[in-house]
């Protein structure tokens, strides 16, 4: 898949990139029932539209998806002769990531009419942002012919760095094609929001890894850097904290290709590289921490330690861990830029996968109450109690306003009281359409939860960070958490 990030302000952003990413990644399927070719207008009668560049012609892009698609099939090994190459409207190519986009809401939400509403916000924000995709169901590479043409005319004026940009572009979704008849992709992916960005960053990191190859030998590279700059926006980029919702949607982009393509080049060039790519492609990891941290792949007692404080969540005793609440697991990252600066790149993936040895995050939603924002809960385990203490800290800092009220919490474990009291740290912000923000941050040993949203009372976010945190440090000693 290849997606332009674009401005949104949908309250889910964060689950509206991952489905997105995956849906269209190497996997977005129609129904069961074959459909018919399109048969869109073609390039040549939407090149009036745009005076600006000049533009391939459809005849010479289809020579250029021949090429690609023999290159791709030799480097992989898979056989993509019954790969075709159709150019689609938005319309279309939408159609196509709403079908699978439904499939993994479903899988989350146990309201029909909830899950249909929450679809329509996912798809309202995201039409006429794909350059291209690899349909599985139709085995098609679907270019957007409104979208090409503003790729191209984005490059300059010469023929061959056209050409270029435009065989990357085929290249990156045929290696989708390629891996999709070689580990199945469609079948087996997890129909999990977490895992959903671990393995976004899979599949767009080796599309991107055996691009950056494939177009080294037959001088396409050129055409890879435009493509970057046209998905990014390099030029105009900025490294804004707290960032806007346009540079979260950037960031999370860039996480799947940017880090994604980083963790597969430094899993290749292990000593057994080989084999761990093709076991890397066949299950990838849940945990979108690990795609930073390749040295550490397959990092399965991190895993472990995720399921657990997943699991200590879930099972807190509170009225939005019954129905018509339902829980979501989201990605920890969230929009954290990596890519701007190289520093505090190496700052944060430190923290990350150093300094915090397990890291979830999750949301709550209300499905009687479709358009009330969802609450988000984050959980961590650090490598020591101070570094716990530190985190708390930082995400209260983060949390409060200059017009929040504050307020400090001590709470003993009644079952064990010997044992370290829960601290928390409750900020109340009262917004100006005259809604309130609320942010529990608590800590208990090595562990650091915090409880957000807006709205509901104070005490639902005290009792449920209390409530996670004694979950989770009563299960420590049984599973050596």
């Amino acid at each position: 898949m290849i997606k332009i990030a674009t401005k949104s302000h949908t309250i889910i952003l964060t689950l509206v990139m991952v489905v997105t990413l995956l849906s269209a990644c190497a996997n977005t399927s129609n129904s069961d029932t074959a459909k018919p070719a399109f048969e869109p207008r073609s390039l040549v009668e939407r090149q009036e539209r745009y005076s600006h560049g000049s533009i391939l012609s459809e005849d010479t892009i289809r020579k250029l998806f021949h090429e690609s698609r023999k290159l791709v099939s030799d480097h992989t090994g898979a056989d993509l002769e019954h790969i075709q190459l159709v150019f689609a409207s938005d319309e279309q190519i939408s159609e196509e990531v709403e079908v699978e986009t439904r499939r993994l809401i479903d899988s989350q939400f146990t309201n029909s009419s909830f899950a249909s509403h929450f679809l329509s916000s996912v798809m309202s924000s995201q039409s006429g942002t794909y350059a291209a995709l690899f349909a599985t169901k139709r085995q098609q590479v679907m270019l957007s012919s409104e979208l090409l043409s503003h790729y191209m005319s984005s490059v300059a004026d010469e023929v061959a760095t056209q050409q270029a940009a435009v065989q990357a572009l085929l290249i990156h979704e045929l290696v989708h094609a390629a891996d999709d008849v070689t580990y199945s992709i469609h079948e087996n992916r997890t129909l999990n929001f977490r895992a959903s960005f671990a393995q976004s960053a899979t599949f767009e990191g080796h599309a991107q890894w055996m691009t950056r190859r494939i177009c080294a030998e037959v001088a396409c590279t050129t055409g890879l850097n435009a493509l970057d700059s046209f998905m990014f926006g390099r030029g105009t980029s900025t490294n804004q904290l707290p960032q806007s919702v346009q540079a979260v949607s950037r960031n999370v982009l860039e996480y799947s290709y940017v880090e994604g393509e980083r963790f597969l080049r430094n899993i290749a060039a292990r000593p057994d590289g080989k084999r761990l790519i093709k076991k890397l492609l066949s299950n990838p990891p849940k945990d979108p921490i690990q795609i930073l941290n390749p040295a550490s792949y397959p990092d399965i007692k991190r895993e472990q330690r995720n399921q657990q404080l997943l699991k200590a969540t879930a099972d807190v005793d509170h009225h939005w861990r019954e129905q018509p609440w339902t829980m979501v697991e989201t990605s920890p990252l969230k929009g954290v830029n990596l890519r701007a600066d190289p520093g505090k790149r190496r700052a944060a993936v430190d923290g990350f996968t150093r300094l915090i040895t397990s890291m979830v995050a999750a949301q709550l939603y209300n499905q009687d109450a479709p358009e009330q924002p969802p609450i988000e809960l984050t959980l961590m385990q650090t490598d020591r109690k101070n570094t716990a203490v530190l985190f708390a800290e930082t995400l209260h800092n983060n949390a409060v306003s200059d017009f929040a009220d504050t307020a400090r919490y001590t709470a003993a474990i009644d079952e064990l009281p010997d044992t370290p009291k829960v601290s928390l740290v409750l900020t109340t912000d009262r917004l100006e359409d005259d809604k309130v923000y609320y942010s529990a941050v608590a800590s208990l040993d090595t562990f650091v939860i915090q409880t957000s949203g807006l709205g509901g009372e104070a005490n639902d976010y005290v009792d449920f960070s209390i409530d996670a945190l004694t979950n989770i440090y009563q299960r420590k000693a049984q599973s050596n958490l």
